[in-house]
C-alpha cells in the first residue's frame, strides 16, 4: 500500500473534500504526535476548521501515528517519519515548508494532488 506522510492542513483539506475516509481505506496515512496535537488544538475552537479537525481526530485510529524526535514544526517531523517509514510521498500544503521537505529526497505533493 502506498504510504503518505501527511501534515495537518492536508488532513483538513481531505476532510473538507469528503475524501479522507476513502483515502484511509486505500492508502496508508502517517502522522506525528505534533500533527495530532495540532489537530487537537484546532478542535478546541468553534469554526469550520475546528469541526474538520474533530472529524479527522475521530478517524485517527485508522491513521499511523509515529513518534519522532521533536522538531519546531510538524512538517519537519514529517521528514523524519517519511524516511523512517519509507513513505512514498510527503503531503503538505505549507508553501514555506516545501524547500525543507524536498531535502528528504522523497516526492512532495500538495493535498489537492492526493484528492
Amino acid at each position: 500500500m502506498t504510504r503518505f506522510a501527511i501534515d495537518t492542513c492536508s488532513l483538513i483539506a481531505l476532510q473538507y473534500s469528503g475524501y479522507l475516509e476513502a483515502s484511509i481505506k486505500t492508502v496508508t496515512l502517517v502522522i506525528t504526535k505534533k500533527i495530532y496535537s495540532e489537530l487537537e488544538e484546532m478542535g478546541k475552537f468553534s469554526d469550520d476548521d475546528s469541526s474538520a479537525a474533530q472529524e479527522v481526530l475521530k478517524l485517527v485510529k485508522e491513521i499511523t501515528l509515529l513518534e519522532t524526535k521533536p522538531k519546531p514544526t510538524g512538517e519537519e517531523e514529517l521528514i523524519d517519519i517519511a524516511l523512517q517509514k519509507k513513505c512514498d510521498f510527503i503531503v503538505s500544503d505549507d508553501l514555506r515548508a516545501i524547500s525543507k521537505l524536498k531535502k528528504a529526497d522523497i516526492p512532495v505533493i500538495f493535498g489537492i494532488v492526493l484528492i
